[in-house]
């Protein structure tokens, strides 16, 4: 393809896992110690999170990989399972493969395999990717598998690692047990922008090609607001622009280049709506502009202000170029931005150090409905879609939205102000 043309020994972009390729930022490591950590000391449970595409099975096989032979192990990929059928895929992966509906008998035959194990000096490892699709009940299945010790010591460490639904379905108030026996628990983050330019770097640099003679830094910087940090992202925009440059004739990734790749993909803000299908206006509709939407902020219950939104998007964060902007030491400069696509409301975080709460559970990006709170830093952000509480969004006048300031910590708004241009009319808030 375009290895050749750029002089590359192999595709540097992938999206095959490739252990030639590993690349392990700070937070990446740390997991890797953790689960590492939870078997040396035999812990119950260890759970690590993250966004789809994040790293958590290059983890997960940077850990097995380096397993010696007192470890037995076994991996389950797919779990949307009942818990009858958790314990017949347990059997297989094990090698001893019993599809009984006898759930006693299923029990009874990996006890034995369990202790059996433990008498030859061996320590059972289950790991369960992809867990967010596991039910209470299957979850419920596995920490009873973990009470299975011997009288020395604990025989049994399970690994599970999954998307942003896991930790609300571990904090669920039926798992209470399970969250007490996860010593170790640890959410994978975006990579920032400097992570993101050395991951770049590391790929091109194993395949044998160079980040300064085949990446501008802007277009770099674009690769990384565009992907939200995320590395299956950043590879398939990162690989489909080296094959546009190619039949281009370009040997730079420029960032028109990405710009136009983006169009290619059809990249939006909000792409997992297939759920909202059945909302969105019909296609033969004329498209209309949203009416405007008021978002109400709390401080510790108090009423601060009122902030009417008419454009989107609507950025909001610690820079005076905001839309919204809250002086607070827990919000980034630039932390999370609203919009409207087709009638639909959403939020996004841009990628920020604390995150964004949407109804109290962390989100990445979510769905936006009327009496809806988000939680950014110190404040609450109450959500009135008015008019537009059915998702038909209304006809409205258009008019410039002006920045409000909202003040946490004045010796933080003076420092802030002092390094950042003001745009607009900002009227600064005590809180």
């Amino acid at each position: 393809m375009y290895e050749e043309y750029f002089g590359l020994d192999c595709r540097p972009f992938d999206l095959s896992p490739d252990p030639h390729f590993l690349f392990m930022t700070a937070q990446h490591a740390r997991a890797v110690a953790n689960i590492k950590f939870a078997l040396m000391n035999r812990d119950s449970f260890v759970i690590i999170s993250g966004e789809i595409g994040i790293g958590k099975t290059t983890v997960l096989n940077a850990v097995m990989d380096d397993l010696g032979p007192e470890f037995i192990t076994a991996k389950l990929t797919h779990t949307t399972l009942s818990p009858i059928e958790l314990l017949q895929a347990l059997l297989s992966a094990f090698g001893m493969p019993n599809y009984t509906k006898k759930k006693v008998l299923l029990l009874d035959t990996l006890r034995e395999f369990f202790l059996q194990k433990h008498k030859e000096g061996k320590h059972i490892v289950i790991v369960v990717d992809e867990a967010q699709n596991l039910s209470a009940p299957a979850l419920e299945e596995l920490r009873l598998l973990s009470c299975i010790d011997a009288a020395d010591r604990k025989i049994i460490t399970i690994a599970l690692t999954g998307q942003r639904g896991l930790d609300d379905l571990i904090d669920s108030p039926g798992l209470a047990q399970l969250r007490q026996r996860a010593r170790l628990r640890q959410r994978l983050a975006a990579l920032n922008e400097e992570e993101t330019f050395d991951y770049i770097q590391h790929r091109l640099k194993v395949a044998g090609g160079d980040i300064d003679n085949m990446f501008e830094r802007e277009a770099v910087k674009e690769i990384h607001r565009l992907a939200f940090g995320i590395p299956r992202l950043i590879n398939t925009l990162c690989d489909t622009a080296l094959m546009s440059c190619m039949v281009d004739e370009e040997k730079c990734v420029s960032l028109d280049a990405i710009d136009a790749v983006v169009q290619e993909l059809r990249w939006q803000w909000f792409e997992d709506r297939d759920q909202e299908k059945a909302v969105l206006r019909p296609a033969s509709e004329p498209a209309q502009r949203p009416s405007p939407i008021n978002l109400t902020v709390f401080r510790a219950g108090q009423f601060i202000e009122q902030v009417q939104v008419n454009q989107f998007p609507f950025v909001i964060g610690r820079s005076n170029a905001n839309d919204l902007v809250i002086i607070d030491k827990e919000v980034s400069r630039r932390h999370a931005l609203i919009d409207c696509i087709s009638g639909i409301f959403v939020i996004e975080d841009l990628n920020s150090k604390n995150g964004i709460l949407v109804n109290r559970k962390r989100r990445s990006r979510a769905l936006l409905r009327n009496g809806d709170t988000i939680t950014l830093g110190q404040l609450d952000v109450a959500v009135n879609l008015g008019d537009n509480i059915s998702y038909e969004s209304g006809v409205g006048d258009a008019h410039d939205s002006h920045a409000e300031t909202i003040v946490i910590d004045h010796d933080l708004h003076d420092e802030s102000a002092a390094g950042d241009e003001s745009t607009g009319t900002q009227g600064v808030l005590s809180a």
